[in-house]
């Protein structure tokens, strides 16, 4: 046996590569796919959840709400304060029986409704509210903009 056909035959039996581009992309495009559809799966099954607020404030899930320190069920935000409902503040235009029309910065008219648990933190009673009067009024919004109002507090 010679030197030359002995490389021909160590060269003829050396071990070939498996893999060329083409198998590397395929590889790489079923490891997309393959995320892609696990990522579908894990949305359906563990996506937007329901969210319920008690009244702390705190979402929570289903019917738990954390308990608190506050009477009255109330949470401590970020800060360290008692967290509120949203407040709206503008000028009143009308005050019509137990309903507030306040006109925003922005130029919105806000409808505020009040009751007798709305605490009003101007001089007198709801009665002393005139148009012109720059008001807070915190409370919570419906689907339609109006507010149903906790507190109304004259600014000026």
């Amino acid at each position: 046996m010679t030197a030359s056909t002995l490389d021909a035959e160590l060269a003829a039996s050396a071990n070939r590569r498996w893999w060329n581009r083409t198998t590397i992309v395929l590889a790489v495009t079923l490891l997309l796919v393959g995320g892609f559809v696990a990522g579908i799966a894990a949305q359906q099954k563990f996506g937007e959840q329901p969210t319920a607020t008690g009244p702390g404030g705190l979402r929570g899930q289903g019917d738990f709400t954390p308990p608190t320190a506050f009477p009255g069920g109330g949470s401590v935000g970020s800060q360290g304060r008692q967290q509120r409902p949203e407040s709206t503040t503008g000028t009143v235009k009308l005050v019509d029986g137990t309903t507030i029309y306040l006109q925003t910065e922005s130029g919105e008219v806000v409808t505020v409704r009040t009751d007798g648990d709305t605490a009003v933190r101007v001089p007198g009673k709801l009665t002393s509210v005139k148009a012109g009067d720059k008001v807070s009024v915190d409370g919570d919004a419906d689907t339609n903009g109006s507010v149903t109002a906790s507190s109304v507090t004259k600014t000026d």
